[in-house]
């Protein structure tokens, strides 16, 4: 609901400003809205709200690809260049309204990650070290039980600027980590909740499946996500000793929510469970249960 919300906003009030600022006043609705189009030209009005629709059907990032998109329609086209020396305010308010109300509408507030029975209390609420800007929740587990090691669980829910639609927003988001090395706050952490040193591990990427399929015996859930593995590396007390493994899966919801959670592993490598399945599958089961 949030995300509607988040779509409805800027184009309700970049169109609302625009005819206030840019319209004659006395008169009607529909003659106002004419006169709007002409002022900033057809073509670029009727792509813009066209646009603004297609967020919810654009995969990967939809605003950068629209924005890629509806830059070269006014470069390339002669006619639009001239025309935008004759109305350079209107359109420029149109665009940068529009652009500026999506992005602050990013920090419109998502829901704190919830957890399975299984995992009692998180050692870490609401984690202050998340982005202000977009909106984003996190919260950490220490699941110190009967597996294969001690794991650190870390759920990431937050909103993805611009982005409405959930195809490919996985991928986007996982190339965006990697290129970035978000993965290392939360090694860093997991060494923190452990009484270790951070600056004495690091992290391996692990060539291997781009996606998993998650999914229990009672078949309530059966999904694909985006998923990377990285191994923990120290050099104490030998070189290159893999001490772990991080697993991270992706989920986007419609509206363009983000979850991320991030198994860290500790121990074995070599894990009976490589890719985190019985702590994953539960907090899939507690989110299809929830919703």
């Amino acid at each position: 609901m949030l995300g509607l919300l988040a779509w409805i906003i800027p184009i309700f009030f970049t169109f609302s400003l625009s005819l206030l600022f840019f319209t004659t006043k006395n008169k009607g609705f529909k003659s106002r809205i004419n006169e709007l189009r002409q002022k900033l030209g057809k073509l670029l009005f009727d792509i813009l709200l066209i646009s603004h629709f297609l967020l919810w059907l654009v995969p990967f990032h939809g605003l950068l690809i629209l924005v890629g998109l509806i830059l070269p329609s006014q470069i390339l086209d002669k006619k639009q260049r001239n025309s935008w020396s004759l109305n350079s305010k209107p359109r420029t308010f149109f665009i940068g309204m529009w652009l500026v109300l999506i992005l602050i509408c990013a920090l419109i507030p998502i829901s704190t990650p919830g957890n399975p029975n299984e995992w009692e209390d998180p050692i870490i609420i609401d984690d202050q070290r998340v982005s202000f800007w977009p909106a984003s929740s996190q919260n950490v587990w220490l699941l110190d039980r009967n597996l294969d090691s001690p794991a650190v669980v870390t759920v990431l829910h937050q909103r993805i600027p611009g982005t409405f639609c959930p195809w490919l927003a996985d991928y986007s988001t996982s190339l965006f980590v990697e290129t970035l090395h978000i993965d290392e706050s939360r090694l860093e952490e997991t060494a923190i909740r452990l009484g270790l040193d951070p600056d004495d591990f690091r992290l391996k990427k692990i060539d291997s499946e781009s996606k998993h399929t998650y999914k229990n015996s009672e078949g309530t859930v059966d999904i694909s996500l985006m998923v990377s593995k990285r191994q923990i590396i120290t050099d104490f007390p030998f070189e290159n000793t893999v001490v772990g493994e991080l697993i991270t899966a992706y989920q986007v919801d419609w509206g363009g929510e983000l979850w991320v959670i991030t198994v860290t592993q500790i121990g074995n490598s070599n894990s009976n469970d490589p890719w985190a399945e019985e702590i994953i599958l539960e907090w899939l089961e507690f989110r299809t249960n929830s919703n």
